[in-house]
């Protein structure tokens, strides 16, 4: 489906529903969002709008602009993972194992489990039932976040996953960013952020169901189900599927409140972010910043930073100075920059916690100065 129709705005990627309600509006934000090398003069950023809608039909939240090529930001399965799920699954030499991509697929075969990277799709799924083994695990990664046809992406889970088998799916984890207001975390790369609710709704199309739900370590809040066939008895729905979908239902998702809240309190934290550094310059007061990743560079620029309102950024992983957030030009620093120029303020640009910035600095720097944290809401600690 083209989620563009001339005339009549952006179309739901599930349902096809003309999309009219904002959850967030971040402006232009560049397309890749990891440090760049500092020039001097202007560089060109390739950028774009970054702008998040729910359907009024499906509650599906999603990206305008879907399909811009960006760097893919789900996480990958830890290391341990593979040997858990073939111990649960039991899985061994005669128990084919498959994935969308190639790159999750190597600690299997080091347990000398067969795995093969397959394409997506209901076609392709088809042609691969008559060819091969269908897989006992398909490990589906961020497809529902991030295939351009979620129903011929989803049938085609249901057409290769073999009788009795587990799909693995990752997606982020849409009630805890909107609980934190993490817009920070909002991607060109990921134009679809599924509730549990909707996930259900579009693998039940589809005759799938998530059993089980877990959270999954590292960065940004993800969130990882394992789907079975409908008709698979052996799999019972688990309280972690059920406690979700609960809270998703308390907090309002599948209605249009909680998301119209959720616009509101975007627009007021990137406001008071302004307010407090024009306020900070205008009495004279020194503001750096806490944070290089991709969630950094994502509210420099939503918020609209730049040197001239935040002199710098400092983060434990630059070794040495010389790269700076795209978009915003803001340089990059090691954190012993802090002893060198003590500013009045350290705002925290990337959803650390802030014991764990103040546990950060301490391994590099002496400055012990006040936080300011600009999510949910602007806080000073």
């Amino acid at each position: 489906m083209d989620p563009f129709q001339p005339g009549q705005g952006l179309a739901c990627r599930a349902c096809g529903a003309t999309l009219t309600e904002e959850v967030a509006d971040l402006g232009l934000v560049p397309l890749s969002v990891d440090p760049v090398r500092a020039g001097g003069g202007v560089r060109a950023i390739a950028c774009a709008p970054l702008r998040a809608l729910v359907c009024g039909d499906c509650r599906l939240v999603q990206v305008a602009g879907a399909g811009i090529t960006a760097r893919d930001p789900a996480p990958r399965p830890a290391d341990g993972f593979a040997g858990v799920i073939a111990a649960r699954l039991r899985l061994g030499p005669g128990t084919p194992v498959a994935a969308f991509d190639a790159a999750v697929l190597a600690p299997f075969r080091d347990r000398d489990i067969p795995a093969r990277a397959v394409p997506t799709g209901a076609f392709s799924a088809l042609r691969l039932r008559e060819a091969l083994p269908p897989p006992v695990l398909l490990l589906a990664g961020p497809l529902l976040a991030t295939a351009s046809g979620l129903a011929d992406a989803l049938a085609g889970v249901r057409a290769l996953l073999a009788p009795g088998g587990v799909a693995v799916f990752d997606m982020p984890d849409l009630l805890a960013r909107l609980a934190g207001n993490r817009f920070d975390l909002l991607s060109h790369a990921v134009p679809a952020l599924p509730s549990l609710l909707v996930a259900e709704m579009l693998f039940w199309q589809h005759g799938l169901v998530p059993f089980e739900l877990e959270a999954v370590p590292g960065p940004g809040p993800w969130l990882r189900l394992l789907v079975r066939h409908e008709e698979d008895g052996t799999k019972p729905v688990a309280e972690t599927v059920l406690a979700r979908r609960e809270a998703e239902r308390e907090a309002g998702l599948e209605g249009p409140a909680a998301y119209q809240r959720a616009a509101v309190a975007v627009a007021e934290a990137k406001l008071a972010v302004l307010d407090l550094l024009v306020g900070a310059r205008r009495d004279g007061r020194r503001v750096a910043g806490f944070g290089a990743g991709t969630a950094a560079a994502t509210l420099a620029a939503a918020v609209g930073l730049g040197p001239g309102l935040l002199g710098f950024t400092v983060h434990p992983e630059v070794g040495q100075s010389g790269l700076e957030l795209p978009g915003s030009q803001l340089p990059i620093l090691p954190p012993a920059a802090l002893d060198q120029a003590p500013p009045d303020l350290l705002l925290v640009l990337d959803g650390t916690p802030a014991a764990a910035v103040r546990a950060a600095l301490a391994r590099h720097c002496h400055w012990q100065g006040r936080l300011a944290l600009p999510l949910p809401g602007l806080s000073i600690a």
